[in-house]
């Protein structure tokens, strides 16, 4: 998720801001904390918003490198039956 999105640093951080932050209207200087704060509280306690919640769960698996993780588990796979076959 590194790459710019719609002038943003990421597309993470558009759909929190375009799904979320952008229907709030702020009147004074907000923290970071607060920010996450209001955002868990909508996704996490908002049913009406349980979408969000799938939509953000498959946004964070399609940024897993499986490939990655594939190569380890077989690597760790074909050393134990190395082991055990000689």
């Amino acid at each position: 998720m590194s790459t710019k999105y719609n002038g943003w640093s990421n597309y993470a951080t558009f759909r929190i801001h375009n799904d979320i932050l952008s229907n709030i209207t702020f009147e004074d200087i907000v923290a970071e904390e607060q920010l996450r704060d209001i955002v868990k509280d909508v996704v996490f306690r908002d049913i009406s918003t349980y979408y969000l919640l799938i939509d953000y769960t498959n946004l964070f698996l399609n940024e897993v490198n499986w490939d990655e993780i594939v190569k380890i588990y077989n690597e760790d796979i074909l050393k134990l039956q190395t082991k055990y076959d000689n």
